[in-house]
């Protein structure tokens, strides 16, 4: 009795096993495809053929293993490769507030109100509240039964839900036109500048304490915005015993020496010195100064 049962527990097992096998179970690849599929694996890698193309029409990099882009076949045998799972999900991403979006400044001026409108507060009037929540004095005659009286909307912010970034951005919310105000401010406060200063010289010119000859010489010298000529530019300093300007760094607005001259037999150019032994333009046909 014992015997029979353990070979009836032995069929049965054997018997479920094939049958699970059998239902879930992929098709099995022979040898040779098996061989085929390598082959083709590794022509991808080197760059021979084609990359393999997902659902969404992308490519799949060769590189990435076969366990990341390869659903299971549990899951479900039929479905090609892809990347889709690896890529972030818009139903499950935060959304956040764009960059262009902010808090309103200042109240909308509209119209003011003279008739009761449906929906509105009872107590004041007003459309973005109702009775229970207003918190104007309890008239004695309400705004619905005046209507008179009625008080102006509130005004209601939006709800900003921001980033990491956006949090601590701070420049979020600024407006450029408040820059604009800035640049014309300095112009206005330029132009009155330069307005007393013309009257200045019409005055002392009048007066005759200001020759007219010296009059172009002096507002050349005095002007308050320098040209480039004269600016010291960087890279140079001094040298007060000799009384000249000694330049210690190129400046980018200067063009290399070694640019100068193309020609590979002209002048050489001695790069850990940064010294040209001949004039580059020697053989150009140019000035030689």
């Amino acid at each position: 009795m014992t015997e029979q049962a353990d070979v009836n527990v032995t069929a049965n097992v054997t018997a479920a096993s094939e049958g699970i096998v059998g239902l879930d179970e992929p098709k099995k690849m022979t040898r040779e495809d098996w061989r085929k599929k390598k082959e083709l694996e590794e022509q991808r890698k080197l760059g021979n053929a084609p990359a393999e193309v997902d659902e969404e029409g992308k490519d799949i990099n060769p590189h990435i293993p076969q366990y990341i882009s390869s659903v299971p076949w549990y899951i479900d045998p039929s479905k090609r490769p892809t990347l889709k799972h690896q890529r972030p999900q818009s139903e499950i991403q935060a959304q956040y507030s764009a960059i262009g979006e902010w808090y309103k400044r200042g109240v909308k001026e509209s119209s003011v109100v003279t008739k009761f409108r449906k929906g509105a507060c009872e107590n004041c009037g007003a459309m973005t509240h109702k009775k229970k929540d207003c918190l104007e004095r309890p008239r004695k005659v309400g705004a619905k039964f005046t209507g008179t009286g009625i008080a102006p909307d509130e005004h209601s912010q939006i709800q900003l839900d921001l980033d990491y970034d956006g949090k601590r951005d701070r420049w979020n919310g600024y407006d450029p036109e408040e820059h604009q105000r800035i640049v014309e401010e300095y112009a206005k406060v330029d132009l009155a500048k330069r307005t007393l200063k013309a009257q200045k010289l019409q005055d002392e010119l009048a007066s005759g304490k200001l020759d007219p000859t010296e009059r172009e010489h002096d507002s050349e010298d005095e002007d308050e915005d320098k040209y480039a000529d004269d600016i010291d530019m960087p890279g140079q300093n001094f040298d007060s015993k000799r009384r000249i300007t000694v330049r210690n760094l190129r400046i980018r607005e200067d063009t290399a020496k070694y640019l100068r001259n193309l020609d590979p037999n002209s002048a050489y150019y001695d790069p850990k010195t940064r010294a040209m032994r001949e004039n580059p333009y020697s053989n150009t046909g140019m000035n030689p100064d």
